[in-house]
């Protein structure tokens, strides 16, 4: 959108929420007392449910991608709802992110829904046979590279199920 001449674009100035104070531009930076910018706020994305089916008694991982996504370091507690129940608090600083897992162990056959801070999925326990493929041993070599310059990215993939199966192992690099 093209500037006015003070360099500023339309959006800069449309009045702030009620909530933060007088009808003015926010550029202006003008609030009531009660109003404090926000410091840390935190974006959970990327719910996953691995494997998705087991028997009875084995360990199913549950993850999700947290980021700091305000302009302070701050803490923030994942919590994960559903058939299990767990906390876990972690603190990021600014732009920062990091994957938060809770193992869970289902202890009868049937299907488990599970929540995390608004993001929802489920898993089946069943008596029947089932593959339990695990990805372990992650190596990177060399850790640090150039562009251009040949990395070797391996893992172990091993079935602790019951029955064959197969698992679709995906390697982004940014």
């Amino acid at each position: 959108m093209p500037k006015n001449l003070l360099g500023y674009e339309l959006e800069d100035w449309l009045p702030q929420e009620f909530w933060q104070g007088p009808p003015l531009p926010e550029w202006v930076n003008i609030h009531w007392p009660w109003y404090t910018t926000p410091g840390a706020e935190f974006r959970v994305s990327n719910l996953v449910l691995s494997p998705t089916e087991v028997n009875p008694g084995q360990v199913v991982t549950i993850s999700i991608f947290a980021t700091n996504i305000g302009s302070e370091a701050g803490e923030y507690i994942v919590k994960l709802g559903g058939d299990f129940m767990a906390e876990r608090q972690i603190t990021l600083n600014p732009g920062e992110s990091m994957t938060v897992s809770f193992q869970v162990v289902p202890d009868m056959a049937k299907i488990y829904n599970v929540s995390v801070d608004g993001l929802y999925g489920s898993f089946t326990a069943t008596e029947a046979a089932v593959a339990d493929i695990r990805v372990e041993d992650l190596s990177i070599s060399p850790a640090e590279v150039m562009v251009g310059e040949t990395v070797t990215i391996s893992c172990r993939a091993t079935n602790y199920g019951t029955a064959p199966g197969t698992k679709k192992i995906v390697c982004t690099v940014t």
